[in-house]
């Protein structure tokens, strides 16, 4: 292989986002989450850099971002060491790599996400139903460094990366012992975009509608783990789409789901759990010192116990779901 950026010139893979070596973007989207948020404690904050803004759960931990509205995100992960590859050549992968062509319901997935700035993550599942792993990356001569944190797996990959030769023809990359595969796979740039976090916009519909509900506990054991309903805005009928999360912030799965609210009842369809509905009676209650909690009566992932969830504020949307990114307008 060829030196790597004589190979694959850095204008062929353009990365949306601003500059992945300045972390203002990132820490802009953080104090969109956290701004009036730091009286309720240090648990949010932890979970706004190192859930919210999934993948950058981990670009933020890895940049040792500093306090934002009195919340320190330092303590999310312990930092990473710091790229030794330049910003322009960690910038050559970012984006979306597909194993298989996007489907329905029920079809695979597997995909890596490089957030150009040396951290990602890698998807696996299927449509509904999906795992995620957080890493760090880096590139060297023509290996693909690869560190998941959970684990603490280290990867030395070789790889290539082919260009597409003409307009609309694919990037493809070849991973060869691809560390999550046997032997050597190819993945195809499904698109060059990285995550970002929109605001919330227009109506939400009724509570909790629109909103992000997380249960965030620390472990004897060590690290923090938690379960998050993410509900988008509802219709004029009470219906939306959203998602729920359970692990901690470098592995954790994701459900697809559709919801109704009626009244005081929230009815909840999983992707995969084809024809079967839960129910569920809820409140929305505020405490003494001004956060908001959501009160499930039989929380249907929580083997119908009951369960409390704080408000995280509104949804980021799409944005942990899988190859539905966020697209800066």
């Amino acid at each position: 292989m060829a030196p790597f950026p004589a190979a694959v010139p850095v204008s062929t893979a353009v990365c949306i986002g601003g500059d992945p070596g300045d972390p203002g973007p990132m820490r802009d989207a953080l104090r969109a989450v956290v701004h009036g948020l730091h009286r309720r404690g240090w648990p949010l904050g932890l979970y706004a850099a190192g859930v919210v803004l999934v993948p950058l759960g981990a670009s933020l931990s890895s940049s040792g971002a500093p306090a934002v509205d009195g919340i320190d995100v330092d303590v999310v992960s312990s930092p990473a060491e710091p790229a030794r590859s330049s910003p322009e050549r960690l910038r050559v992968l970012c984006g979306i790599w597909s194993r298989w062509e996007a489907g329905g319901e029920g079809e695979r997935v597997r995909f890596y996400y490089f957030h150009g700035d040396g951290t990602g993550l890698y998807r696996y599942g299927r449509v509904g139903l999906t795992n995620t792993h957080s890493f760090d990356y880096d590139i060297r001569d023509d290996r693909l460094i690869l560190d998941f944190r959970k684990t603490g797996e280290h990867h030395e990959v070789d790889f290539v990366l082919t260009p597409g030769e003409s307009e609309g023809a694919r990037d493809w990359l070849e991973l060869r012992d691809d560390p999550r595969e046997l032997g050597t796979t190819r993945y195809f740039r499904e698109s060059d975009e990285t995550v970002r976090a929109d605001d919330a916009h227009g109506e939400l519909g009724p509570v909790p509608a629109g909103h992000m509900w997380i249960d965030l506990k620390p472990f004897a054991t060590g690290g923090r783990g938690f379960v998050m309903y993410q509900l988008r805005p509802a219709g004029i009928d009470g219906r939306g789409v959203g998602w729920f999360h359970r692990g901690d912030f470098n592995d954790w799965s994701t459900e697809s789901l559709t919801y109704r609210i009626v009244g005081s009842t929230i009815e909840l369809h999983f992707s995969l759990e084809e024809g079967w509905r839960e129910n569920s009676t809820f409140a929305v209650t505020t405490d003494e010192e001004g956060a908001r909690w959501l009160e499930l009566a039989d929380d249907p992932r929580d083997f119908w116990h009951p369960h409390r969830y704080v408000d995280m504020g509104p949804s980021f949307g799409a944005a942990l779901a899988p190859l539905e990114l966020s697209r800066r307008r």
